[in-house]
């Protein structure tokens, strides 16, 4: 057995389904279909091997943080890590604390749409999805500055995390995913070097994923309540300009 992690970037929401829902996990990793953003996953280019996947079409290698990355775009689909073999979940104070619970962000999100609480989700409903059953889930490191809410109402002034991360133990030789269509188009499965202990599951702009410096206001924030039973009306908390998520698009969750 391995240590492996999958990291979560960008807009992405956590929901903790309700007991007695379908979906039946301990965590649904959601990401919205936002305009301009890419929907992706990443690895290391030393972990990338395109002759092992014929089916899945790599980016060029970039740079970011002086590492070197490649990437693979993905809609409309379920990924699923194959290989886990750990058995027990766990989410850490550090996810509890630094992801925004869209609760507290904004008290009248008091339910995500039922459509993403199924046993799976439809086609069109979501740009993809992934489901945690087990694993220690918790955040990356927490930004430079603490993040404001305007307008202000449950979240309390804090630093946030820059993504969330969670953390299995893997069997086998080379880590694999599954990445299934919700349209009908069939499953692919991404099989990873040996050795390979990391990729990211992101919904970005590109500019985000090659580490340039980010659009101020993206106004993305707001995608998150498209995920709502009942959208809230009127002014709705964003986080306050160049603070925090202003800048940036990150993580939260439901409840």
């Amino acid at each position: 057995m391995a240590a492996f992690t999958i990291q979560f970037d960008g807009i992405c929401c956590h929901i903790k389904p309700p007991n007695g829902t379908p979906a039946g996990v301990e965590r649904r990793s959601v990401l919205p279909d936002v305009h301009e953003h890419v929907t992706y996953i990443e690895m290391y280019t030393t972990d990338v091997d395109v002759a092992s996947n014929p089916a899945f079409e790599f980016t060029a290698p970039y740079t970011r943080d002086n590492r070197s990355y490649q990437h693979t775009t993905v809609k409309d689909v379920k990924i699923e890590l194959l290989n886990i073999t750990s058995t027990k979940f766990m989410a850490l104070p550090s996810f509890n604390e630094r992801i925004p619970k869209l609760m507290d962000v904004e008290p009248r999100f008091t339910a995500v749409k039922p459509s993403l609480l199924q046993q799976t989700i439809a086609s069109g409903q979501v740009a993809a999805y992934f489901d945690i059953q087990a694993g220690v889930l918790s955040s990356g490191p927490s930004e430079g500055f603490r993040t404001l809410f305007n307008p202000v109402r449950k979240w309390p002034k804090r630093h946030l995390g820059q993504w969330v991360e969670l953390e299995v133990e893997v069997g086998g030789n080379a880590p694999m995913l599954s990445v299934k269509s919700l349209n009908g188009g069939g499953t692919r499965t991404l099989v990873l070097k040996e050795g390979a202990d990391l990729v990211t599951i992101g919904n970005q702009p590109l500019r985000d994923i090659h580490g340039d410096r980010p659009l101020p206001n993206s106004n993305h924030f707001p995608h998150y309540y498209d995920l709502a039973q009942h959208r809230p009306t009127g002014q709705l908390p964003v986080p306050k300009g160049t603070q925090g998520l202003g800048p940036g698009c990150g993580d939260t969750q439901w409840p």
